[in-house]
């Protein structure tokens, strides 16, 4: 769960609440539109860059950003060249296990007119397992891993462009457990009787073409996208609270989930070039998208009662007989969704310069949503909250809008400059994946929420350009934030439109390529005020005043670092620490849990060699060599049997003291 400028409405990694901050590979877009879904986590190796945009991007990239966005760019295929990279990674975190990471990148040249190349790479990522089993006593069990394919075949014939790109990217944990019973001591869970198994995998097909005309440039991308999502949880304390030692796994209670999505985007964009005083760009877009969703909820003995080869099954198959909607309300719940969501837009930025020291911009984004779909099923829980009625939530929603934006840019010398920009961002509406009766307070469908973002930034260099600081203050007016939610009982999250909020603050940078050779300092920060403007009663009828903080707000963040670099001979060696700080806040908008409130010291140092074939890299980095352990997130579980069963809480915990050995070779 990622924040920027203080806009977040929930920090849980399994909310059912989209990020506000957008995901793209490329300029394919990887968010869901209203659904939390798998968030790609590509490796950096191979990677040009990451690029993280703050403030709505809603112009260029519609409802997927709608607070900012971060975009990995892939490393493109050089023509005419063969390369090759590799590397080896070893990972030990402090009371966990070991894992290494391995990867390989080829470039192909597959034309002697060099027109024609080929990238192609691979990495199979293992991650180490940081949480113990209190309940089974095995240690590490949250390790996993899985495999990320890459390739890009890049065909530049003349003043055509034709890329096609191939990403795939798959997971597996035999118990992905991300929750522990303290922060202090031994990072342990006691709660699961039985084990929490995770799979899912990712995948992009993207098509695009290019061509160059006299005054202007053609991009036409088409992007196919899947995700496919299974877990199995164990909810026995939501049942029962903590079990107790010997607690039977035939009373466990679990709660598997399946969520498979696919997404169609076509975007075709047209764009100025040269030099001239009038710049623009225009374009269309189409996107959409199909989920299935399935959740259920139910105890294992009565699950082996009436599944499989019980003999209740087997009595019905000799009466001919179905048995499934007799199960189907048997268990304490389940439910599916067939949804389906598309966008369709219009957009443009137009850019003038009248004089070389000024330049203005103006852009909007026009836009028509529609969603369809909804919650059905039934269970136990759900017939008594629905007098006794399955729950049929099948209903469409169609929203539009514009998303302005307007930068002006004055550029007073060479070494500064002053910005201000005022811009729209929205987020989709959406259907439930909850059922909504007319007891538990869901409702069918959210509303999209929107914000504005007020910035002015200075942008300065000084010391011929090797001292760069930068400082940019922002105002938001947000509206109708999608707020995550947990029906009482069974915790099912939904999403709801609450209240308003505002978020202002202060960004600022310093870096300084000090007159010592190779010596470099950073030093940046920000200062957030993210709250509620409007007081209203959220899930469990909690009252949340005016003026909370939003979650996962920090009020101040800083992070200052130190880089040296010098070659020895035929080597050269580096070394960096640095100090991050993240501000106390909290997990959820009705303020659960305190979260955050730590720093982090961070150390490495770096070898390599150009003099060898090989041009070999070994670096060893220590993070949080202080050892400092907070949550970052978590949750209070309430029993059904409460208040007879007290409450608990579970958390989320920042990665201990890690130690990492690399070693990457470039040929």
């Amino acid at each position: 769960r990622v924040t920027v400028r203080g806009i977040s409405t929930d920090t849980n990694p399994a909310s059912v609440t989209p990020s506000p901050v957008g995901f793209f590979v490329g300029d394919t877009a990887f968010t869901d539109p209203y659904l939390a879904s798998i968030v790609p986590d590509l490796s950096a190796f191979d990677l040009s860059g990451v690029q993280v945009l703050k403030g709505p991007q809603g112009t260029l990239f519609g409802g997927a950003a709608l607070s900012g966005a971060i975009r990995y760019e892939l490393q493109q295929p050089v023509q005419g060249e063969w390369q090759a990279r590799a590397f080896s990674q070893m990972v030990k975190p402090d009371q966990g296990s070991l894992a290494v990471t391995s990867g390989i990148a080829v470039n192909i040249p597959l034309l002697k007119d060099d027109n024609l190349a080929l990238r192609l790479a691979y990495v199979r990522r293992n991650y180490p397992g940081v949480i113990d089993d209190g309940f089974s006593g095995e240690k590490d069990v949250n390790k996993g891993g899985g495999n990320q394919y890459r390739a890009i075949l890049l065909w530049e014939p003349g003043e055509w462009r034709l890329k096609f790109t191939h990403l795939a990217q798959d997971f597996h944990s035999p118990d992905a457990l991300f929750f522990t019973d303290g922060i202090e001591g031994t990072r342990e869970n006691s709660t699961p009787v039985t084990k929490s198994p995770a799979d899912n995998k990712f995948g992009l097909d993207s098509f695009e073409l290019g061509r160059n005309f006299d005054s202007f440039k053609l991009v036409a991308l088409t992007s196919y996208l899947f995700k496919d999502a299974k877990q199995l949880q164990d909810q026995t304390a939501v049942l029962v609270g903590k079990p107790p030692q010997g607690y039977p796994p035939m009373l466990a209670g679990t709660s598997p989930t399946y969520e498979y999505s696919k997404a169609l985007s076509q975007e075709v964009r047209l764009q100025s070039t040269g030099d001239g005083a009038f710049s623009w760009l225009t374009g269309a877009y189409f996107y959409r998208y199909k989920m299935d969703f399935g959740t259920s909820a139910n105890i294992n003995l009565l699950e082996d009662l009436v599944g499989g080869q019980s003999a209740l099954q087997q009595l019905f198959n000799q009466l001919g007989l179905p048995l499934s909607p007799v199960t189907d309300q048997l268990t304490l719940l389940n439910g599916v969704s067939h949804s389906e969501s598309t966008e369709k837009a219009l957009f443009a930025d137009f850019t003038y310069r009248p004089w070389d020291s000024v330049e203005l911009s103006a852009g909007a984004r026009f836009y028509q949503t529609t969603v369809s779909g909804g919650f059905i099923g039934g269970g136990v829980l759900v017939l008594a909250a629905n007098n006794g009625m399955p729950v049929d939530n099948r209903t469409e929603i169609s929203e539009r809008g514009i998303n302005p934006k307007f930068t002006a840019t004055w550029k007073f010398s060479e070494d500064m400059s002053v910005y201000t920009q005022a811009a729209k961002g929205y987020r989709f509406g959406g259907v439930q994946i909850a059922p909504a009766t007319p007891t538990n307070g869901v409702p069918p469908t959210f509303k999209s929420d929107t914000l504005w973002n007020y910035e002015i930034g200075l942008r300065t260099s000084w010391l011929d350009q090797t001292l760069n600081a930068d400082i940019t203050a922002f105002y938001i007016n947000y509206k109708n934030p999608i707020i995550a939610q947990q029906t009482q009982g069974i915790p099912l999250g939904y999403s709801d439109n609450v209240s308003g909020a505002v978020s202002k603050g202060f960004e600022a940078s310093l870096l300084w390529y000090t007159p010592i050779d190779g010596l470099n300092l950073s030093l940046t920060g920000a200062l957030t005020d993210a709250r509620i403007t409007t007081p209203f009663t959220a899930s469990g009828n909690v009252p949340v005043k005016s003026g909370q903080e939003l979650p996962g707000a920090a009020p101040v963040q800083y992070n200052g670092s130190i880089q040296y670099l010098r070659p020895f001979g035929i080597f050269n060696v580096g070394a960096n620490t640095g100090y991050n700080y993240v501000g106390k806040g909290y997990n959820d908008i009705v303020h659960s849990l305190r979260i955050n409130g730590y720093g982090t010291w961070d150390a490495g140092l770096i070898f390599s060699s150009d003099a060898w074939e090989l041009h070999p890299k070994l670096a060893l980095n220590i993070s949080n060599i202080l050892n400092e352990t907070v949550a970052i997130g978590g949750q209070v579980v309430k029993p059904l049997a409460a208040p007879v069963i007290a409450p608990f809480n579970l958390y989320n915990l920042n990665p201990s003291r890690t130690i990492t050995l690399r070693l990457s070779l470039d040929f």
